[in-house]
């Protein structure tokens, strides 16, 4: 009898006696031992209720026992699709609150509180990502990630005291997980997290009701359906779960720069397993060899992200990094602008009138600074004929590269004193083609290369040491260009270390080649 039944269960097909017809209904009721069984657990709650198709899987073998645990699962990934505009949502809310320095604070009990703390622990390894950025929060605290502490759930004041502890605000994305919907310690903490102002979002796998859906700002319900084993959440409500918060924070990190295609390009290589990975990433995204995988992502401190930027477009550290700062940290949109400065008639136009972040200035600074060292280093030894040598007439030799620089500081760091001491100031343009010739004309073939690069550094120093100082709102002062309009003092210090890449490696060519 047991494989006829296994056998109308491989078809989809189930079975119930009493007026001996074969329906897809499912067994109403078993009467062969005493009281008959009900389908109804007298719950409305979806995730609570009896599945119709698993009613006799206390009669399957393990193989059947797996079809149909396979067979219900199947029907999960629809349920999240059916999902996508509110998980889209969610997604745009914890990209706004990351952006503002906030935090996405997953709150749960039991599988759906561990399923949070599970998402949240993966994202620094996977992500390059701050551990307090996503969040965690399990009822019954730490212990309840390895024993049940079901009594947790039930206590409303905990949810309240765990926003309190955590300081949530208006910058936050509080997150809440009950597959049934209904679990207290997880609407305590909703509630609590809305009115200290944070932002929230609801993840349940059954109809929370309108009272729920309009405490919080987004709502995710997959209806997953009746468990396997009725009232078993942890699993296709589980499931559901996981692929939820999978998509949430993966979502979230892309829309953050912090992949490069498909690359994991900010991952931490905290193990053997992760520095491959990093290796093999950087090959994937340069071609470069594996052999110089690693040492390229040391020369960057150990990003990934900053070593690919470095390797495709031939960049120093600082000024990679000042691309994938106006990029708002994505490495591709970083290539695209390193590769329009090369080809752009607005040279100040590509970046923003401002830096944008404090850590620009920085490395505005740092690298305006670094040209000095980095032309004693390239020059350093090289033969006095090979370093006044010119491919041709029409092009400058090593030293005349050095000469074009000094010039060049002195025009545009008198264009950033004007701006400073003035305001709105017209900036004239410049003469380029008069000002080449007189490098040409100026005699520093015949200088030594060493007083050449002297008064660069004096000259550099002396102008960097001009904005070091100045406070951040400094660097977004304008003057009005007669050919470009409106450029700022950052715009101007940035086309500047741009046009100090250019020629670094025109000299580098000129003495290795």
């Amino acid at each position: 009898m047991l494989s006829f039944w296994a056998s109308l269960r491989r078809l989809g097909f189930w079975a119930s006696f009493g007026n001996g017809v074969v329906t897809d209904a499912g067994p109403a009721s078993c009467t062969q031992f005493g009281a008959p069984m009900t389908d109804d657990l007298f719950d409305p709650r979806l995730t609570e209720q009896k599945n119709p198709r698993t009613s006799d899987i206390d009669l399957a073998d393990a193989l059947e026992i797996v079809d149909l645990i396979n067979a219900e699962d199947a029907s999960v990934p629809g349920a999240v699709h059916a999902e996508r505009e509110s998980i889209a949502e969610a997604i745009a809310i914890a990209v706004e609150c990351f952006k503002r320095g906030g935090r996405l604070i997953y709150v749960g009990a039991g599988t759906s509180g561990r399923l949070g703390v599970l998402d949240a622990t993966e994202c620094p390894p996977t992500f390059g990502s701050e551990p307090e950025m996503v969040q965690g929060i399990i009822a019954g605290g730490p212990q309840a990630l390895t024993r049940s502490q079901e009594g947790a759930e039930d206590r409303t004041e905990d949810g309240v005291v765990a926003m309190d502890g955590a300081q949530v605000g208006p910058d936050d994305f509080v997150f809440g997980i009950a597959t049934s919907s209904t679990t207290p310690y997880v609407r305590a903490a909703l509630a609590r997290a809305a009115e200290r102002g944070a932002r929230t979002g609801f993840l349940c796998c059954t109809e929370p009701g309108a009272e729920t859906r309009e405490l919080v700002d987004v709502c995710i319900v997959p209806l997953t359906g009746p468990e396997v084993v009725a009232g078993s959440t942890r699993m296709k409500a589980g499931t559901a779960t996981k692929l939820v918060l999978n998509t949430l924070t993966t979502g979230a990190m892309i829309r953050l720069g912090k992949v490069y295609g498909n690359l994991m390009v900010d991952l931490q290589a905290w193990s053997e397993k992760l520095i491959d990975r990093s290796a093999r990433i950087m090959v994937a995204a340069t071609g470069c060899s594996h052999e110089e995988a690693l040492p390229f992502i040391e020369k960057a401190g150990g990003s990934v992200k900053l070593a690919v930027v470095m390797k495709r477009a031939g960049l120093s550290r600082e000024l990679a990094a000042l691309y994938l700062a106006e990029s708002d940290g994505f490495a591709r949109r970083a290539l695209e602008l390193a590769e329009a400065a090369d080809t752009s008639g607005q040279p100040f136009a590509l970046y923003p009138a401002a830096p944008p972040d404090e850590g620009s200035i920085e490395l505005v600074r740092s690298a305006l600074l670094g040209v000095s060292d980095a032309l004693a280093e390239l020059t350093n030894g090289v033969p006095n004929e090979q370093l006044r040598a010119r491919p041709s007439e029409e092009t400058w030799c090593a030293k005349e590269h050095v000469e074009h620089l000094i010039v060049w500081d002195e025009i545009f760091f008198g264009r950033v004193t004007a701006i400073l001491s003035r305001d709105d100031p017209v900036i004239a343009d410049r003469d380029v083609e008069a000002e080449n010739r007189g490098i040409s004309r100026s005699g520093a073939r015949d200088a030594p290369i060493e007083d050449l690069v002297r008064r660069f550094r004096e000259g550099r120093n002396a102008a960097v040491n001009l904005v070091a100082g100045a406070p951040a709102e400094d660097w977004a002062r304008a003057g009005r260009h007669e050919v470009y309009g409106s450029i700022s003092v950052y715009q101007i210090l940035r086309c500047t270390i741009w046009h100090d890449h250019r020629h670094l490696e025109a000299v580098r060519r000129l003495v290795t080649e």
